[in-house]
């Protein structure tokens, strides 16, 4: 017998016994004189490929949608097809509920295809995408909590703006960042999300919101452990620039009602130091706390208090 056919009947039994073993079936190809799986093989051309795939898709079998999709754009990349290849990898990962990966997946049709038709649906997609994570519990993996699904919902939110900075979707989109940023308390980083709202999108709907907004959080930052009477100055001048600007709507009238919370908190902590100081029968300096209240907070909640305990400790010092 020739050494051909016995190098033929070799290959043949070789692969038998591998499609038993790997419960995959293998196949000599003359060719490239390899032995191939066509489980992982591609079709001979791009269109070829994506009809293939687009089966898969229109049966909803995502995974093997995907699986071939993917294929495509990894031996096509330049061809005409790789740019639809590579958003239907994105739907179909959206199709079966794993937003993330979708994510990256219209985000590299984004990077790799800038000038694809539908970016414009694109965009919208990934904005769904984080509203969802906006929204959504926090996954774990053994009990154990990984990135958050604010951290997505941010990280999505931020791609939707650099995307698309002047879209349709932009202003909205960084006005849910800022809303992001304020769930986990990150009062600096919201307040510089909202005020781009402010002086990027001049003409949207959302910036007499996002100026609340700024308030807001200027407050919320004043009422942290580190607490200092900066931050919460700051707050009142934001507020009461509000207030101002939008005399007589609602949110000026909570943003009214803000600022004397404020006040009060900002006169409570000196009136907490003049305390300290009475009971230590330091009048002198309890005096000077006590009058502070009455000079900087006159229409504080406890301005009556101040000025009681100034006229005590003077007689207390006479």
């Amino acid at each position: 017998m020739k050494k051909s056919n016995l190098f033929i009947i070799s290959a043949v039994l070789f692969s038998l016994t591998l499609a038993s073993v790997s419960h995959a079936y293998w196949l000599w190809t003359p060719d490239t004189k390899k032995f191939v799986n066509p489980k992982y093989a591609v079709k001979d051309s791009p269109k070829e490929q994506y009809e293939w795939a687009m089966s898969f898709y229109d049966a909803k079998d995502y995974q093997r949608a995907a699986t071939e999709f993917e294929k495509l754009t990894k031996n096509f990349e330049y061809s005409e097809y790789a740019a639809k290849a590579q958003y239907y990898s994105g739907l179909c990962y959206e199709n079966m509920g794993k937003f993330y990966i979708a994510f990256q997946n219209y985000q590299k049709t984004i990077d790799n295809f800038p000038h694809i038709d539908n970016m414009d649906e694109i965009v919208a997609r990934e904005f769904n995408i984080a509203n969802i994570y906006a929204v959504k519990g926090n996954p774990k993996i053994l009990g154990t909590d990984i990135m958050t699904s604010m951290e997505r919902a941010i990280e999505i939110y931020k791609k939707v703006v650099d995307n698309s900075p002047y879209g349709k979707l932009a202003d909205e989109a960084q006005f849910k960042l800022g809303e992001a940023f304020k769930k986990v308390e990150r009062y600096d980083e919201a307040i510089v999300a909202f005020q781009k709202i402010v002086d990027d999108y001049q003409s949207s709907k959302l910036v007499e919101k996002a100026k609340y907004e700024v308030a807001t959080c200027a407050y919320k930052s004043s009422l942290k452990p580190d607490y200092d009477i900066e931050p919460t100055n700051k707050a009142i001048k934001a507020f009461e620039e509000f207030s101002q600007e939008n005399a007589g709507d609602d949110l000026s009238k909570e943003a009214s009602s803000t600022i004397q919370r404020l006040k009060d908190r900002s006169a409570e902590k000196s009136m907490s130091v003049a305390k300290f100081y009475e009971s230590q029968k330091h009048y002198e300096s309890a005096i000077i706390y006590y009058q502070d209240v009455v000079d900087r907070f006159p229409d504080c909640s406890f301005i009556n208090t101040a000025n009681a305990k100034i006229e005590e400790l003077k007689r207390k010092k006479k």
